[in-house]
């Protein structure tokens, strides 16, 4: 399904633009790769990006042990009840869709987020070590709450992005919510919709048990192999090049865009 030297150039290119960028989890990139430089069918690459996406929020919601404990201690319900249920709603619906629609019009659909994407990088930077207000403002706190898990179940399930580069720059520039706090609530959704999709796609997908394990290694091994390469990248990487990079970035994701629509 995918050659070794197309694995290594995915993992080592993912691995290292996510580095700049500090991605710990929803590697779009992944499946722009699968499907560019390994020829991978848009269906089949967003089934292994699930596995990416899911590997990636747990290992990020397991190094922040403490910060969980504390949000959960909180607000139970939420977290435990709710934020489960609008996912794996949405997720349904995502799922159900992706299923009817043509590999043409999920084409459409990353090429439109690639330019999302990439206009964001472009236009709208984050500064990790700002001082944001601890409240926020509480009526887009309640709006992202809501909608939030709508939106990643529903497009884990249909594309396999949660959409966290436009929900993080939302919640913290229009919300005024602190970015730890806006990063790791988008974590535990990806968790949960990414696993509920995971589901949802073997289950209805009616893919042979050995498709849907070849699915799972190669999802793993990329994610495995991609986190080693982000963090090994992170040792040499200087703050001050971030902002450079992602508007190169950017500007990649964009003609990366155009090379999409060209193959419609």
């Amino acid at each position: 399904m995918i050659s070794p030297i197309d694995f290594i150039l995915i993992f080592a290119v993912v691995g290292i633009i996510t580095a700049f960028l500090n991605i710990k989890f929803d590697r779009f990139f992944t499946i722009i790769m699968l499907l560019l430089v390994a020829g991978i069918a848009i269906k089949t690459s967003v089934e292994i990006v699930l596995w990416v996406v899911f590997f990636g929020a747990i290992t990020v919601l397991l190094s922040n042990k403490a910060t969980i404990s504390k949000i959960l201690n909180q607000n139970k319900r939420k977290y435990l009840l709710l934020i489960p249920a609008l996912s794996l709603m949405s997720a349904i619906g995502g799922t159900y869709l992706f299923f009817k629609v043509s590999s043409a019009f999920l084409l459409t659909t990353l090429g439109i987020l690639a330019i999302a994407y990439g206009t964001r990088l472009i236009f709208i930077h984050i500064n990790e070590t700002a001082i944001i207000p601890k409240n926020g403002r509480q009526s887009v706190k309640k709006i992202c709450g809501i909608f939030g898990p709508l939106l990643s179940g529903f497009s884990l399930g249909f594309i396999g992005t949660s959409l966290k580069p436009l929900k993080i720059p939302f919640a913290v520039k229009i919300g005024k919510t602190n970015i730890k706090e806006a990063y790791i609530g988008n974590v535990i959704v990806a968790a949960y919709a990414s696993l509920f999709a995971i589901i949802l796609h073997i289950t209805w997908g009616g893919i042979s048990t050995a498709s849907a394990y070849l699915n799972f290694l190669i999802g793993a091994s990329l994610w495995a192999s991609i986190h080693f390469t982000s963090e090994i990248s992170n040792l040499f990487i200087k703050r001050k090049w971030r902002k450079s990079v992602q508007i190169v970035v950017g500007i990649i994701l964009i003609l990366v865009a155009i090379k999409i629509f060209m193959i419609i």
